[in-house]
């Protein structure tokens, strides 16, 4: 079973003497659990360890935003982003530079909290592990395809069908794709072709 790799920080212990991966785990499942007075002791064991080990707990903060906290606040990757780049600033032996991650934790605690996009991931990993293979489905086939060519998709079956989007926001102004629409229309009935040095953008 391929579910979990070595952990590389199995091979390390603290400056006090705690194994590294044990203490990775218990900084995220206690704030899975809303614990941050434990949270911000094993983080502070990490700090003071090495900066390779702040490191890692920086970057582990920045998965729980999206592993555990996820769609309960989707904006806390962004909040741990900032507080990592903040953390920058002041020098490791700086007094201040902890403050960073002691704010982190508790407002990581604080999020209300899901996990469906790392179920969702490990799903779909373990699926291809078992010989998946994707299916493109047939909407995906337009103008901007061979095959979606070959089938005659035009820019107009893009403009009608392909390039639809669900859910469509609330109070959406059609306008522009409906001017477009009447341009395109109006030049593929008269095959008006552009004009001569236009720029000409490719498709990647």
């Amino acid at each position: 079973m391929s579910f979990m790799s070595y952990d590389p920080w199995a091979g390390i212990t603290s400056r006090n003497g705690v194994p590294g991966d044990e203490l990775v785990a218990g900084l995220q499942k206690s704030i899975r659990r809303a614990d941050y007075e434990v949270a911000v002791r094993i983080a502070y064991e990490m700090y003071i360890t090495s900066e390779q080990f702040e490191d890692k707990l920086w970057r582990r903060l920045t998965i729980i935003a999206c592993e555990d906290i996820g769609f309960g606040n989707p904006y806390a990757i962004c909040v741990i982003n900032k507080l990592d780049e903040a953390r920058k600033q002041f020098r490791y032996t700086d007094g201040d530079r902890p403050l960073f991650f002691f704010y982190a934790i508790r407002y990581l605690c604080a999020q209300p909290k899901e996990r469906s996009t790392d179920c969702l991931k490990n799903l779909v990993i373990k699926k291809f592990e078992q010989g998946y293979v994707p299916e493109v489905p047939d909407y995906a086939y337009d103008v901007h395809t061979a095959k979606g060519r070959a089938k005659g998709r035009d820019v107009m079956h893009f403009l009608d069908v392909s390039s639809r989007v669900t859910p469509l926001m609330e109070g959406y102004d059609d306008t522009y794709r409906l001017k477009f629409r009447e341009i395109v229309k109006n030049e593929i009935e008269n095959d008006i072709k552009p004009k001569e040095g236009s720029f000409e953008y490719t498709i990647d």
